[in-house]
C-alpha cells in the first residue's frame, strides 16, 4: 500500500530523496530542490497522452500513458535499489499528487519496497508550502543588509562570514547573476525561473537556525528574478551596514572576480560594453572596445567604476540617510570579525 507524506513533514528529513516523475520540461521551469527527474511521460509522450485525453476519453489517455510507462518501469525499479542504500526516505511527486506518482509508489508497494513516499499535494502543494511561509513565518528573522559601492567586496564579505558560521543569503549566488550589466559574466550555472528562485531562498530560511541573517544589499530584480516582495520588505525593515575602502582595492577585487572567466566570455563582454552607449556615449565605448581588444582591463574596470557604477549606485547609497554602522577596510579579511562584533550586541538588545 502506498505510504503518504505531508510538505511539512517531507521537509524536516534529513536523508531524504525527491524524485519528480514529472516531464523534464516541467522540472526545468521549477521543482523541489535536489530533486531528480525520473518522467513517467516524456515531453512528446505526455503532450500525445493529453491529444488522446481531449479528443477522445480518460481511458484511453490512462491506457496510453500505461504502455509508455512500462518500459521505463525496470529501470526505475533498480535505481530505487541503489536509492535505498543512500537515503532513509525516498519520496515522489507530480504536480498536484496524483496519478503519475501513485501509479510509480503502487508499483514499488507490490514488491515490498520499504521508505517510498508520495507526496500529498505534489509539486503544487510544496509551491503553496513556500507562499504560506513567505507571507506568515518571516517575523522570526532579522536581516542585516550589506551597503556599498560596485567592487567593495560585498560578495566577498558574506563568503567570509558564512565560513565563520554566521548565517547568510546570498541572493546574487542563488540568482546566478550579480545584478549589473556584467551580471551573468562569473556564474557559471543556468539562471533559475522565477519559482526555482524562491524556492532556493525558501530552502536557505528554512534551514537556518539563526535569526540575524546577512544579506547584501540589492535592487529588487537580480538579473531576470525578483526578490519576493515579503523578503524584500524584510530586508529594508532589518539593520543596514556600510562598506568601503580605495578606489584601488575596488578595482583589484573586480578584476580577481572576472579573470579567470574574461576568455570565454569576450563575446559577452563586448555585448555588454555596446548596451552602454546611451549612457556613456558613442566616443567612450569606442575606447572602452579598443582597450577590450588590448586586454587592459584594469583601465576598463576603472573607467566604469568611475564615470557607470559609481554614477548610477549612489542614490542607492545616499537614500539611506544613517547607517548603524560603517566600515572603511584596507584588507578586506578584517571586515568579517568587525560584523560579527556587530551581531554580538545586536543579539543583546533583541
Amino acid at each position: 500500500m502506498t505510504a503518504f507524506i505531508t510538505v511539512d513533514e517531507a521537509l524536516r528529513f534529513k536523508n531524504a530523496i525527491y524524485i519528480d516523475v514529472r516531464s523534464p520540461s516541467e522540472y526545468k521551469e521549477s521543482t523541489i530542490v535536489g530533486a531528480v527527474n525520473f518522467p513517467i511521460l516524456n515531453d512528446e509522450e505526455r503532450a500525445e497522452v493529453g491529444t488522446v485525453y481531449r479528443k477522445e476519453n480518460h481511458q484511453k489517455a490512462i491506457s496510453l500513458g500505461v504502455k509508455y510507462a512500462s518500459y521505463k518501469l525496470p529501470i526505475l525499479y533498480e535505481q530505487i535499489l541503489d536509492y535505498q542504500n543512500k537515503y532513509e526516505q525516498i519520496i515522489f511527486f507530480c504536480w498536484r499528487g496524483g496519478m503519475r506518482s501513485r501509479s510509480v509508489c503502487d508499483f514499488l508497494s507490490m514488491f515490498n519496497i520499504p521508505k517510498v513516499y508520495q507526496l500529498v499535494g505534489g509539486y503544487k502543494g510544496y509551491r503553496k508550502y513556500i507562499m504560506d511561509y513567505f507571507e506568515n513565518k518571516l517575523d522570526f528573522f532579522h536581516f542585516i543588509m550589506i551597503h556599498g559601492l560596485t567592487g567593495v567586496g560585498k560578495t566577498h564579505i558574506l563568503e567570509d562570514l558564512s565560513s565563520e558560521g554566521m548565517a547568510v543569503l546570498n541572493l546574487e549566488e542563488l540568482a546566478q547573476n550579480s545584478g549589473s550589466v556584467f551580471g551573468d559574466i562569473v556564474f557559471n550555472g543556468e539562471p533559475p525561473s522565477q519559482k526555482m528562485f524562491e524556492s532556493k531562498i525558501f530552502h536557505k530560511l528554512f534551514a537556518s537556525m539563526e535569526k540575524n541573517i546577512f544579506v547584501e544589499s540589492e535592487s529588487k530584480r537580480i538579473g531576470n528574478v525578483q526578490i519576493p516582495e515579503k523578503i524584500y520588505r524584510k530586508m529594508i525593515s532589518g539593520n543596514h551596514i556600510l562598506i568601503n575602502t580605495s578606489l584601488d582595492n575596488r578595482v583589484k577585487i573586480i578584476l580577481q572576480d572576472y579573470i579567470d572567466h574574461i576568455d570565454e566570455n569576450k563575446e559577452k563582454i563586448v555585448k555588454a560594453l555596446e548596451h552602454l552607449r546611451k549612457k556613456l556615449g558613442n566616443e567612450a565605448v569606442d575606447n572602452l572596445l579598443q582597450k577590450q581588444s588590448e586586454n587592459a582591463y584594469t583601465y576598463i574596470i576603472k573607467y566604469l567604476i568611475e564615470h557607470y557604477y559609481d554614477p548610477l549606485y549612489q542614490y542607492s547609497i545616499d537614500k539611506y540617510k544613517e547607517y548603524d554602522l560603517e566600515i572603511y577596510y584596507e584588507d578586506i579579511k578584517t571586515v568579517a570579525a568587525t560584523l560579527q562584533d556587530f551581531v554580538k550586541s545586536l543579539k543583546q538588545q533583541q
